[in-house]
This record gives C-alpha cells, structure tokens and sequence, in this order.
C-alpha cells in the first residue's frame, strides 16, 4: 500500500541539525531524564555575491552559508552508519540521503511493505521510500524498539549529501498519511513516541538546548524531561496553538515587538529546528527592514552597515504574554562566516505562506541556540526558557 504524506512543515536546509542515531539490538531501560549530547561539525559551502550589481568581482562578499551541523553517530546492526538532521517541523525519520551510504537492515529489521511520500518545504522537495521496522539506540544511550524507519529510493534529493536522512522530531500529527484510495490510516510514531509507550521515558517530553556558533559547537536534546542545570529562568509553558493547520505541528500563538512597536498581531507560527532562520511574515518584514534599514542582495540575502547595526533595536516574540527578546547579536549570521568588514547579515528573514496565512512565523534553530525549548506531547504544550547564551553577544 501506498501512503502519501499530506502536509509538512519547511525545510530550510540552508542551516541544519544533525543527531546520529545507532541501530542495535537492545533492551529498553526504565529512564526519567535521558541527555544526548550532539557536536556540531562545520560544513563549507560557500557562495559569492556583491552588493552593488550582483556579479563577481574584486569587490565581492564571500558568504559562508550556515551548514553547522550538530551532530553524533546511527548505525544498523550490519554496521553502518548514518548522520540525520534534527528536525521538529516534521515527524518521519529516514535514511539514505547519501547515495553512497544507503539504509541496510540489520538483524532487527522488518519490513513493512508500506510505501510513503514526504514532502518538505513548498512540495518541490520529496522523500519516497519503503519503511522498515527496526531497534533505534540513540548514542548507546536511548534504545527504541519497533521504530519505523524510512528507506529512501531516491538519494540526494536535499543538499548537502554529506547527512543521511532526517529525524522526525514534530508531533505526530505533523505528518498525516492516506491510502491511495483517499482513507486515513494510523499515524506512523516518532522517537518520543515510542520511548513513552514502551515506558522507557515517564512523560512524552523533549528538551532542546543549543548553543550559538561562536559560543562552542555542542548541544543537547533531553528526553523525558527538560535539563533545568541549563535554565537561567523558570519554564514558561503556553499550549499549542488550536489555528489549523499550525496547530498539527509544534505551533504556537505570539505577537512581533521591534523596538517597542507591535510589528506583527497575534498569530500563529512554528518552532521548526529544519530552518535556519527566524522568520517573520509580510507587512510586519517590511516593517522590520524598514526600520533596520537593511538591503536586500542577489541571493535573497539581507545585510546591514556597521551604522545600521550599531542601531539595531531589540525585536521581540511575546509568547504567552513573556517577552523573548532577540538582542542584535541574537538577529544577524556569526560574522565570521561573513568574510566583510563592511556588512553585517540578518538572520531574520520573509515568513512565506507554505502553511497557508495561518503561519506567521518560523522560529528556526538561532532562536534555540538563545533559549532552551521544551516539546511535550503529553500536554500539547510547548515551553520556554532563558539560559547563559540568551544575551550572548558571540555571534
């Protein structure tokens, strides 16, 4: 039977969050709290642009595009190996991204027969592929039974090839399946699911702690509870948001402040660690640059002078009445991927529609890397934390 997946949240695989996982035969533990670390490893492609007439010349920007990955190891039980992005803004783990390191079963493998369809960002990015059955270890730690893996038959269809495929940290009604005859089906379990169910983690809770480029190249994704050893405030829990269709991913409700003005109004957005920007949509962007006075370049790109940064005002996300603050530091690349001593680039970018108008927002991964976010399936509520890196002026 064939199933295709009717909905998913973007995809920008302009910056990405590897976690390794290692398939072997195993016996789940009882365990409250379980803390995986994860490294980020540099990536290196680079793209050349010049701000006035957009050709390459002596006096050109040389851009190093955010491929950062946090990552660790995940290996089957023949022994192989595979890196996969991090990603709550959609709940179906695969391998096979790499043509030269396909999914092998193992041991433990089964296979399903069942055929899947994926689509990322605006739906020109599919995944197809066959699902398996198998026993997840996460960094020797963390073992789930019965996990459904996605073997892909069409490797490289996201860039950079040197991941393997995507773990599908969403909710699981982030990704709806149906038959080709158009009739629902069970919905296909994440990681957090499996580890509540088969009563490995007490609460179907996920904690995500990263740290900003400059700041180190380490992180840490918790599982059953949140790490509070990193938390400068208290959790601030606010539900996920009933505006369909956010409201079947990790969505919440906020408004937009830059500079004590209401930019943006009450709406809803994602929490999305597959985006590596935070994004803000429509007339509260051209607001935003309006105000900033940034320029857009030929890749889409947008960058400030030193003037214009050193004016830079704090923008705002108040979620659940709380004031998440973006300090300038917090809303522009680590300058030392921008190879200018001239420009400064935003990290802020245009919230397109891809949801439909319900999406006003993405909070990408830079926000994560300035305040610790909990995902608790068990409440529906998503929370939020500051923590040392929160007003980090590394970037």
């Amino acid at each position: 039977m064939r199933y295709r997946r009717t909905s998913v949240s973007p995809m920008s695989l302009f910056g990405i969050i590897l976690l390794v996982l290692t398939i072997v035969n195993a016996s789940p533990t009882h365990l409250g709290i379980v803390k995986i670390p994860v490294s980020r490893v540099p990536g290196c492609a680079k793209a050349l642009y010049n701000t006035q007439v957009g050709k390459r010349h002596n006096g050109i920007i040389l851009v190093e595009q955010d491929e950062q990955f946090y990552a660790a190891l995940i290996r089957t039980s023949s022994t192989y190996i595979y890196k996969l992005v991090v990603d709550t803004g959609s709940s179906y783990t695969w391998v096979g991204n790499n043509p030269d390191n396909p999914y092998v079963p193992g041991p433990a493998s089964e296979v399903t027969g069942q055929r899947v369809e994926v689509r990322y960002h605006d739906g020109t990015i599919t995944f197809t592929g066959t699902t398996h059955n198998d026993i997840v270890t996460l960094q020797d730690v963390l073992t789930v039974n019965s996990q459904s893996i996605g073997m892909s038959d069409r490797p490289g269809i996201f860039n950079p090839k040197d991941y393997d495929g995507i773990l599908g940290l969403g909710p699981t009604t982030s990704t709806s399946y149906i038959s080709e005859d158009g009739n629902p089906v069970s919905p296909i379990l994440t990681v957090v699911d499996r580890l509540y169910i088969q009563g490995i983690i007490s609460h179907a809770v996920l904690g995500i702690y990263f740290v900003p480029h400059n700041d180190g190249d380490h992180g840490l994704l918790s599982f059953g509870n949140y790490d509070d050893t990193v938390l400068l405030s208290g959790m601030n829990y606010v539900p996920v948001t009933s505006t369909f269709p956010v409201s079947n991913y990790w969505g919440v409700d906020a408004s937009v402040i830059y500079q004590g003005n209401t930019i943006l109004n009450p709406t809803s957005g994602i929490i999305d660690t597959g985006n590596s920007h935070i994004k803000i949509a429509g007339d509260a962007f051209l607001s935003y640059l309006s105000e900033t006075g940034a320029t857009r370049i030929p890749d889409g790109s947008y960058t400030l002078t030193l003037d214009q940064y050193n004016n830079l005002g704090i923008l705002s996300f108040v979620i659940g009445g709380q004031h998440y603050d973006l300090s300038p530091n917090a809303q522009i690349f680590p300058r030392s991927h921008v190879l200018h001593d001239e420009s400064v680039f935003l990290i802020i970018g245009e919230q397109h529609m891809i949801l439909g108008s319900s999406q006003g927002f993405t909070l990408g991964y830079p926000f994560l890397q300035r305040y610790y976010v909990v995902f608790n399936s068990s409440s529906s509520q998503v929370g939020f934390a500051s923590t040392i890196y929160t007003y980090s002026t590394s970037n």
